[in-house]
């Protein structure tokens, strides 16, 4: 009996001992994450010390996943794949800030998966190769620990209990530590102050908008703006509107640290002096373009929606959204998207027509484009596209367009010859220099493409608004308190016309508002949200009205719609010219097809199968043998795919018999 308690006791205290390893481990990995995290040991101390009840819980969530491990046999195998999973997410996290500044989310997941053009623009080929090896590696380890570790004969019962006693006490805490922790407008300064495990996993679970208080149809009657007294502009008096979103767009001179040579954007200077503009406070920082230009389109507010959601990837894979397009089409307008990159990016193709655009001209469809050092298309080509737009038939038109030049990682080389513009107050740090100054060639050539469109459109014949601004700051690490604006989230923005007939105003907006704003200093309110804007901007209870009338429309029972959404997906053409097939001859080496408005996307099929094709230019493609040997003096249908670079077809025109010569 006596050996019986012995052992008993023996067992309990190896159970307490390893329980309390496990809780210890739990807080290094936890700290071991946020120094990555905040890539500084000092910043990781003084976290634990200023917050330590963030750093409490955050372990605790750390613990949980640690504790399973007590009811497995190859319990030292589960707690080093369960440390290792941990330690890889704190690294991607860390890569990530460096990357994009904005923090790792479980969305950044579904998107690469779903979006191999995303991952593509942030991850080299080499890199990629370096990833594969490193998984192999770790695949190996594990094999490894799986056939050496020891096993231990688990104490199920005491296991269980301590389990279910952690997680208990883990839930007991997220319920309060979630209310109070719960702002993730800036997702870079929350994921600090409230941990990354927590904020990690509340990305995964917090998604679309909270239903609200006392949620019926009398409430949303209650908010809903008064309708527009005022007559929208008459037929012939309605302007083009060309919003012109540019990625990673800081004036420089808004940096007080740093001085130039000379400035970079003397257009949009004259802009900023001339036209109404100010400060434009965006949702995301380094990075998140979609959401930016979600919140534009739509006059939604982002942190509405869950924590880190893209609602490109969410809602809207499967809603329709109000939007700007739609609300000037019932004034006749045309709206068109335009985006210098993939179709694919962010789905783009799959969302706009959601959005209301009649076309979309992704990069498939651009010929003459030439890209910067890192792959990025040079902003430049999109003035072909937006003139296009505009002179497509005799509606006004809305014209969306997005830029990429400016986006980063920015190159922290030394250059092989000195930038054209040189930079001051950044010599303690070589590599952040040389980004900054990278950074800012982008910036000139952006800013010459600005003057280049201001001319084209100077000359156009019809009225055009130019709202231009940047979505959000570039990927580098800029102290907040080195910005004139105060804040890591402001751009700027200008509006311009091609008439003057605008007066210059200064008012500082939320990227939410920019569109009711614009349009309303036009005399145009058509559009629920953007009546809303107009009307109950400076009201008490703005923000937590407008966060239910976004409720009522994408996840409620649309009562502002009596019921049903007036809004359907457009048939949207891809591309604003049509690709044409004119023949197909095979000449025994090679198959010649001739058309019109080829581009380097443009990919020749043979009965669907995609061909090894090179483009020669606008009005030629060659098909090289692979597939060929299907070719007879009965079969074969030549058609010509629009292919976006993860493989998608985004268009498909002609099917001719293929000539045999």
């Amino acid at each position: 009996m006596n050996e019986k308690k012995a052992a008993d006791a023996a067992a309990r205290k190896a159970f307490h001992q390893t329980v309390l390893r496990l809780m210890a481990l739990a807080l290094t990995l936890n700290f071991a994450i946020e120094w990555l995290s905040r890539h500084r040991f000092v910043s990781a101390f003084l976290f634990v010390f200023t917050r330590p009840h963030a750093f409490l819980y955050n372990s605790l969530i750390i613990a949980c996943t640690l504790g399973v491990a007590l009811l497995f046999r190859r319990k030292t195998f589960a707690v080093v794949l369960t440390s290792m999973v941990w330690l890889i997410l704190g690294l991607i996290n860390c890569i990530m800030h460096i990357v994009r500044i904005t923090p790792l989310g479980f969305y950044d997941f579904v998107i690469w998966v779903k979006n191999t053009s995303i991952s593509n623009a942030y991850v080299t080929v080499g890199q990629f190769v370096l990833i594969g090896i490193g998984i192999l590696l770790f695949i190996a380890a594990m094999v490894v620990v799986f056939r050496k570790a020891p096993k231990w004969r688990p104490q199920r019962k005491r296991g269980l209990a301590f389990v279910i006693c952690l997680w208990t006490l883990t839930f007991g805490c997220t319920v309060p530590y979630a209310m109070v922790y719960r702002d993730y407008a800036d997702p870079a300064k929350a994921y600090r102050n409230y941990g990354f495990p927590y904020s990690l996993l509340r990305s995964a679970v917090d998604r679309g908008i909270s239903k609200p208080q006392n949620y019926d149809r009398e409430t949303i009657s209650g908010i809903l703006p008064e309708p527009s007294n005022a007559p929208a502009p008459a037929a012939r008096k309605r302007p083009n509107f060309i919003f012109l979103q540019l990625e990673s767009f800081l004036p420089p001179d808004n940096i007080t640290s740093v001085q130039l040579s000379e400035d970079p954007v003397p257009t949009f200077t004259r802009l900023r002096e001339t036209c109404s503009g100010g400060w434009l406070y965006v949702p995301m920082i380094g990075g998140g373009t979609a959401n930016v230009e979600f919140e534009v389109v739509s006059g939604m507010k982002l942190s509405d929606f869950g924590t880190g959601e893209y609602p490109y990837s969410t809602v809207m894979k499967e809603s329709v959204c109000e939007s700007v397009a739609y609300d000037l089409k019932e004034l006749g307008y045309r709206a068109h998207a335009i985006h210098s990159n993939t179709a694919t990016f962010y789905q783009r193709h799959l969302v706009f027509p959601r959005l209301g655009f009649d076309t979309f001209t992704s990069l498939e469809y651009m010929q003459d484009y030439t890209v910067n050092s890192l792959g990025w298309c040079r902003d430049a080509c999109l003035i072909t596209p937006i003139m296009q737009a505009l002179v497509l038939d005799e509606a006004p038109d809305v014209v969306f367009t997005v830029s990429v030049q400016g986006h980063g990682m920015y190159a922290t080389e030394a250059p092989a010859e000195p930038y054209a513009i040189a930079s001051t107050g950044l010599e303690e740090n070589p590599g952040l220099k040389n980004a900054f100054e990278y950074y800012v060639s982008q910036l000139k050539e952006t800013d010459d493409f600005l003057a280049r469109l201001l001319e084209e459109l100077e000359a156009y014949p019809e009225p055009v608004v130019l709202v231009a601004y940047g979505d959000h700051l570039p990927a580098l690490d800029i102290p907040e308190e080195s910005l004139k604006s105060g804040s890591l989230l402001a751009t700027e923005y200008v509006i311009w016309t091609n008439d003057g007939s605008l007066e210059k105003e200064r008012e500082d907006l939320a990227s939410f508002q920019l569109t009711a704003y614009t349009l309303g200093r036009l005399g145009i309110s058509n559009g629920v949200l953007t009546r809303f804007h107009q009307q109950r901007w400076h009201d008490e209870n703005y923000l937590e009205d407008l966060h239910d009338l976004e409720y009522d429309m994408l996840y409620g029972d649309q009562y502002l719609y009596d019921g049903q959404s007036p809004y359907v997906p457009t048939d949207m053409k891809m591309g604003l010219v049509d690709i044409e097939v004119d023949s197909a001859d095979y000449t025994g080496k090679a198959l010649i097809v001739r058309g019109k408005n080829f581009t380097p996307s443009s990919v020749v099929c043979l009965d669907n199968d995609h061909l090894d094709t090179v483009y020669v230019d606008s009005g030629t493609l060659v098909a090289l043998p692979g597939l060929l040997e299907k070719i007879s003096e009965k079969e074969g249908t030549v058609s010509v795919a629009q292919v976006a670079t993860d493989g998608t077809v985004l268009s498909q025109a002609g099917e001719l018999p293929c000539v045999l010569k």
